[in-house]
């Protein structure tokens, strides 16, 4: 095929135009840059929805020169090297594709955006392939976040119904029969990790898969960590109660509080629903993979509605947009944290740190942490007193009001699923009476979530009562089934640096480790 391949005729440029019109429009919208395989690559390759999202890609809010697809969980990564597009994360395997030519095409706004011709689809299939078994094609797909999705993973495996029938005894009997007595947390998590680890050898043995070791363990975390969620996030929140109470006074000393009061450099400061929208979903979410995609959408929204907000009052001379580095979205994220009401972010994040242990550090994902913790380091660290003093009654009451969170979420973050209804205004066409979709479900859950945070930020702290029954650091007595205190090594407190110390190891190559330490 020749370099200049003429988009007109391109199977995959028709479908944008056509079939993911909706797509398509919103791509040009946000400037996303769209990746067009070349014409005689596609034959016999079928264009669908994944397809469309893993070549419409949108800037990394973390490095320059990388893309991430615009799926709902942006699962892959690729980066822009000299005429190439090399595959980051995401993908089965590292791989260059040649850029053939690229082109510079204006939305309704008059903004650029761009388009490459690349020599062949990103995921390195240019033809149809013979028909796998259900465990196969779903080894091939992007990786899976959710609970449900893991679950549904693992089950696939029909050699394995031995091993996975022993991973859910061993749930069962942690469920039934382990007691968490305060102060002895470490124990709890290191017997779910020697849970995790053996179902994976089991599973590992009987499906002969060492390739896909990786993608089985962290199936296996998901699952166990999500079966037994209640039970540990009620621990957690035991162990961090002292941090969160103090969170809860930084919180209420902030509320009203903007971006440019806290140093944020003036041309970034606009209000960021779609970002308050996405965390307040955090306590709702089981797993520690699904609650860390939370925080990295999060920021990805920051980022979005930023360059959104740049992109509107751009200087009409300059093609350049300013870029967001660490320290901007470390103090971006303050708001957003108050307004999101995160009473229970140190539960989340110790949640995260030592309830999974086979995710790398030094991702999109370890960043997306790293980033969340220094904003809580700071927030927790540093005197906001002088600034109440300056605010007038209406910054105090400054805040986004939750109706106007929602109403924002339907056209940021929370797109709703092709199949469901996208307009909500007044021309849209009403659902029968009764009948609620996904999104609005989902919609309807964040609402109360942030409602109950607000009624919970605004009562009066309550002494938290000890999950085995206690209250305060009063030693547990012998249950009435006869339970032992488990022979465990208390949990050590770790060193907590300084602020300084925490920001400089941002970066150091992410070098701040997170997972279980031993």
């Amino acid at each position: 095929m020749a370099d200049g391949d003429d988009l007109d005729f391109n199977p995959f440029f028709q479908a944008l135009q056509t079939t993911f019109k909706q797509q398509y429009s919103l791509a040009r919208h946000k400037c996303h840059m769209v990746c067009v395989p070349a014409t005689d690559t596609l034959q016999g390759r079928a264009i669908n929805q994944r397809f469309v999202e893993t070549h419409i890609l949108r800037q990394s809010p973390f490095f320059q020169g990388q893309y991430i697809s615009t799926d709902k969980d942006g699962s892959k990564t690729i980066a822009v090297e000299e005429g190439n597009i090399v595959t980051l994360e995401g993908f089965e395997e590292e791989a260059e594709v040649r850029i053939l030519s690229e082109e510079l095409a204006y939305n309704e706004d008059y903004k650029p955006y761009k388009i490459l011709v690349i020599e062949r689809p990103l995921d390195g299939i240019t033809q149809t392939s013979a028909p796998r078994s259900r465990s196969q094609s779903i080894l091939g797909e992007s990786q899976r976040i959710t609970y449900q999705e893991n679950q549904q993973y693992l089950f696939s495996f029909s050699e394995c119904r031995k091993a996975l029938a022993r991973l859910d005894r061993n749930i069962t009997e942690f469920q039934n029969n382990y007691m968490i007595v305060t102060g002895y947390l470490d124990h709890a998590v290191q017997k779910l990790q020697g849970i995790c680890q053996q179902a994976t050898e089991d599973i590992l043995k009987l499906c002969k898969r060492e390739r896909q070791i990786d993608i089985i363990a962290q199936a296996v975390e998901s699952y166990v960590v999500g079966s037994v969620h209640t039970k540990m996030w009620q621990a957690v929140c035991q162990q961090c109660k002292q941090e969160e109470s103090l969170l809860q006074k930084k919180l209420e000393e902030l509320r009203g509080v903007t971006g440019e009061q806290l140093g944020v450099k003036q041309a970034f400061c606009c209000p960021l629903p779609g970002a308050v929208v996405e965390l307040a979903t955090l306590d709702g979410l089981k797993t520690p993979l699904e609650k860390l995609s939370c925080l990295k959408r999060t920021l990805d929204s920051v980022n979005e509605e930023v360059n959104s907000h740049l992109r509107e009052n751009q200087d009409p001379t300059s093609d350049d947009l300013p870029c967001l580095v660490s320290d901007d979205l470390i103090l971006l994220l303050v708001p957003v944290l108050v307004q999101a009401r995160c009473l229970h972010l140190p539960s989340n994040i110790f949640y995260i740190e030592n309830l999974q242990w086979s995710l790398s550090s030094k991702d999109d994902l370890g960043f997306s942490l790293v980033t969340f913790q220094a904003s809580m380091e700071y927030m927790m660290s540093a005197d906001f007193s002088h600034l109440r003093t300056t605010m007038s009654p209406t910054q105090k009451n400054n805040e986004i009001s939750i109706p106007e969170l929602m109403q924002a979420a339907q056209h940021m973050t929370l797109q709703p699923s092709p199949g469901e209804r996208v307009g909500r205004g007044a021309g849209a066409e009403a659902d029968p009476p009764g009948k609620m979709t996904s999104f609005d479900k989902r919609l309807e859950s964040i609402t109360r979530m942030m409602e109950r945070s607000s009624q919970e930020l605004a009562a009066a702290p309550m002494p938290l009562k000890s999950i085995t029954g206690e209250t305060g650091d009063q030693p547990r007595q012998g249950g009435s089934r006869g339970e032992q205190v488990p022979d465990v090594i208390p949990v050590r407190k770790a060193d907590n640096s300084g602020l300084g110390d925490f920001l400089s190891s941002l970066q150091d190559d992410f070098g701040y480790s997170y997972g279980k330490q031993t």
